[in-house]
């Protein structure tokens, strides 16, 4: 999901971290910690770059909140770490012949994490709160498409009846969290849904969460002792936001952290070579892309992009001036591969992804052309102008990236060749979200997506109704045929079908452009394998509850 895209120490010095330090403080400032005494649990400390914007399953867009949500609740059904689909709260399942009714049967011994028992009629609540609200619930209600009833029959059982076959409902179910529906149930509009910021959440997980400071960037969550499929080994997961990377790669090297969740391809080679370390590199679902602001002149609020953006020919000069191996090389040091359409060739194995797009070569002077022939007239200064719109553009990036101000960089040199002016410029995603999603307040944006393993959501990114408050069109994007397409590949059973649609609908957003897909990356996060062992590398994350379910400290 959005998926989009610290220094640790003991709780006994945790008050001196939020005295001291605030959020993200260098790795220097924070005495190192000892690694945990053979037999013990642990303490398993976790740095990133980004936090979770909310842990309000609602109204959550970056991935480090989806990250806490595998941890701490649980759907009926999850993604384990071979891609296969197992149980999470559902011990077994079945579909009608006419696969319109599914029927999932609880485990035995399924607890909240304030010790009451789990009863099929809250599993159901929470699928139901998604259908009845889907504004409130916009982060979520994608995943209810074709749903028209859910019952629970007794305490064990979950029925869902669907208005057509759906092909992935497995995939759509393991998203559909089941919260702790008095937490929830008193939201009378889907504003104060979304405001409420969940901070001490009951969920069923292998981890709750003890305490979340986002102004420290400090988040602790402790072992789920009665968890339906027995404890975690560690006891505890501390993650904490870092200023800079290279705070967060010296707090490793020290000791000072365990675990990096994501490395930044400049400095991989680097922490490969750091003596107790082992660096993972993992094909990944997710890409990284240019947005190109494509709202409708009739959305309220009207949007303030550069209206030479919407012109076909200045989209396609600008990705013809764009050297994507060069951003591979330079920027991720040549850990990734050339993007084109927003399906990531790993999804399926490659089956849903369309390698047959006709992607333009970089070629600065076919990009001069591009613009020459659609009358745009270089001026004095150096920037093209046609009928008074000067191909001036605000090129926004995530603060929180250590590979965007370079990209950016990059892309205004090579703009600057082609007589187009971009201003590079960092912005904190809450600022991004706030900026791009239903207002169209920037011109362009580098970011990034990480997919689900079925492409049915990242598809959705495109679709209309999605450019909402708490929807997940960050480019307003708005083709009805496209909007068409992509119900019908949710109700095509037939998985060639499925793939026939897709591809077309990859083609059609290539075509238009509101994205410019950059590259797909790597997977890249790092681990002191000299304190703590059983991490299951997958392009799940080594942080994933799969995989943190069965790390011990080293004995």
């Amino acid at each position: 999901m959005k998926l989009r895209y610290t220094v640790l120490v003991w709780m006994t010095v945790f008050a001196l971290i939020l005295s001291a330090c605030g959020g993200g403080a260098p790795a220097t400032d924070v005495p190192a910690t000892d690694a945990p005494a053979a037999g013990e649990g642990g303490v398993l400390k976790i740095g990133w770059l980004g936090e979770p914007d909310t842990l309000n399953p609602a109204y959550a867009f970056l991935s480090e909140a989806y990250t806490i949500f595998d941890l701490i609740y649980s759907p009926l059904v999850t993604e384990d770490a071979s891609g296969n689909y197992v149980g999470a709260l559902a011990e077994e399942w079945s579909a009608s012949e006419d696969s319109l009714t599914w029927t999932f049967t609880l485990k035995d011994g399924l607890k909240w994490h304030n010790g009451e028992d789990v009863a099929a009629e809250q599993v159901a609540w929470t699928i139901n709160a998604v259908m009845v609200d889907p504004d409130g619930w916009a982060a979520l209600s994608g995943y209810v498409g074709g749903f028209s009833e859910v019952t629970a029959p007794d305490e064990k059982t979950v029925q869902i009846v669907t208005e057509y076959p759906i092909a992935n409902m497995e995939y759509r179910l393991s998203f559909l969290y089941a919260v702790y529906p008095p937490d929830f149930e008193s939201f009378t509009t889907p504003e104060d849904l979304q405001n409420f910021p969940n901070d001490q959440p009951i969920g069923t997980g292998m981890f709750k969460v003890n305490n979340f400071d986002k102004d420290a960037g400090v988040l602790i969550l402790d072992a789920n002792k009665d968890f339906v499929n027995g404890a975690p080994f560690i006891d505890q997961v501390i993650y904490q936001k870092f200023d800079s990377a290279d705070a967060m790669i010296q707090a490793l090297k020290v000791g000072d952290i365990e675990v990096l969740s994501d490395v930044p391809a400049s400095a991989f080679e680097t922490v490969k070579g750091f003596n107790g370390v082992t660096a993972v590199s993992i094909d990944g679902r997710s890409f990284d892309e240019l947005i190109i602001n494509s709202v409708s002149e009739d959305n309220d609020p009207a949007p303030t992009g550069n209206p030479a953006l919407k012109d076909p020919a200045v989209r396609l000069a600008l990705e013809t001036a764009i050297n994507r191996q060069d951003v591979i090389d330079i920027v991720l040091q040549g850990l990734g591969s050339p993007g084109d359409t927003i399906v990531p060739p790993t999804l399926g194995g490659g089956f849903w992804h369309n390698p047959n797009l006709s992607v333009p070569e970089f070629n600065i002077e076919q990009a001069n052309q591009i613009l020459d022939v659609a009358g745009y007239v270089m001026g004095a200064d150096g920037v093209r102008e046609k009928d008074g719109m000067r191909l001036e553009f605000r090129l926004q990036f995530d603060a929180d990236s250590s590979n965007y101000p370079r990209i950016a960089d990059l892309l205004a040199d090579w703009y600057n060749q082609i007589g187009v002016k971009a201003t590079p410029e960092a912005v904190n995603a809450d600022a991004l979200i706030a900026s791009t999603t239903a207002v169209g307040d920037y011109d362009l944006v580098i970011w990034g997506w990480g997919s689900d393993p079925d492409p049915d959501f990242i598809l959705s990114i495109m679709l209309t109704d999605q450019f909402v408050p708490g929807g997940w069109s960050d480019s307003g994007y708005h083709n009805p045929e496209y909007d068409q397409l992509y119900l019908d590949q949710q109700a095509a059973v037939n998985k060639d079908e499925r793939q026939k649609i897709i591809h077309e609908m990859q083609e059609m957003v290539y075509n238009d452009r509101p994205y410019i897909v950059l590259y797909y990356g790597k997977f890249l996060q790092a681990y002191r394998s000299d304190r703590f062992t059983g991490f299951i590398e997958s392009s799940l994350g080594i942080d994933d509850d799969a995989s943190l379910g069965q790390v011990k400290s080293v004995q």
